[in-house]
């Protein structure tokens, strides 16, 4: 699901989105597209936003009371946009079809 849109250095142009699935390691590259197979942009990166969820506590586990000591982060995907991509093709001669 596309949570944002990201806007380029000039904030007239869009240059990217944010996705809610964060994307695993490696697929940086790979395409994002939608349920018609049409391409939107290009998975860049994964960024994990803090949201101020901290835990420091004792619970119950089992009968066993045990420390929990942890912090709630987001992990988003960041996909370049479809028309930057576009754009760096035809600046650099790359044939593409569009559909």
């Amino acid at each position: 699901m596309v949570t944002r849109l990201i806007a380029a250095n000039d904030i007239k142009h869009i240059a990217g989105f944010e996705m809610s699935t964060p994307g695993l390691r490696g697929q940086s590259g790979g395409p994002a597209f939608d349920a018609q197979g049409l391409v939107w942009g290009m998975q860049s990166a994964t960024k994990h936003l803090d949201l101020d969820f901290d835990v420091d506590m004792d619970v119950l586990r089992n009968g066993r009371r045990r420390r929990v000591q942890d912090s709630a982060f987001l992990h988003v995907g960041h996909c370049i946009h479809v028309d930057v991509l576009k754009q760096f093709m035809r600046d650099n001669g790359v044939a593409f079809q569009e559909g």
